[in-house]
């Protein structure tokens, strides 16, 4: 257990940082690429600290699973994927919603953490929620663009298109994934 909170730790420490002003002074230190290099390899470590660390994390429940938070979940995980499917793209998704990517995040933890009641998953997915929330609240964005610009539809259908290719290729190797079958 202690190498996925060490994981949780590192992973989200670093993407704490864009929201400070540490960033623009690591920047002026270190210069933009080396800025970047460092921050995803600090965040890769993290990452794979996670999965060790929560591959290998003794299973504790805390509480059974809700009811049909598995139908839950795979009614709203699509749209989750979308979201963090839309994020780098312009289209009128990101007309509406500002942090496509953070809501798919946030939408992902919610419906994890009602279908896995145990310490590991309870410390995994609840600490990407909070996460997206911090950042949702702390970033200078705000969540409704007042943007009248309207763009076209094929890039809206190919992010839903995408989004939903993903879902499916996540569904069909979540076991290999998660170590979670979906039947």
């Amino acid at each position: 257990m202690n190498l996925l909170i060490l994981g949780v730790i590192i992973f989200f420490s670093i993407h704490l940082v864009p929201i400070f002003p540490l960033k623009k002074v690591l920047i002026n230190q270190l210069g933009k690429n080396k800025y970047k290099g460092l921050f995803s390899l600090i965040a890769l470590v993290g990452l794979l600290v996670i999965i060790y660390g929560y591959k290998n994390a003794d299973f504790y429940l805390i509480w059974d699973s809700f009811p049909y938070s598995k139908e839950i979940a795979l009614a709203l995980m699509p749209i989750s994927i979308v979201l963090i499917a839309a994020t780098n793209i312009q289209t009128n998704i990101k007309r509406f919603i500002k942090h496509p990517m953070l809501i798919g995040i946030l939408i992902w933890s919610i419906v994890h953490l009602f279908a896995n009641g145990d310490l590991r998953s309870i410390i995994l997915f609840s600490s990407f929620g909070v996460y997206a929330l911090i950042n949702i609240v702390f970033s200078k964005k705000v969540l409704i663009i007042k943007d009248t610009k309207n763009f076209t539809l094929t890039k809206d259908i190919l992010v839903i298109i995408i989004g939903l290719v993903t879902y499916i290729i996540i569904l069909h190797f979540h076991q290999y994934i998660a170590g979670v079958e979906i039947s």
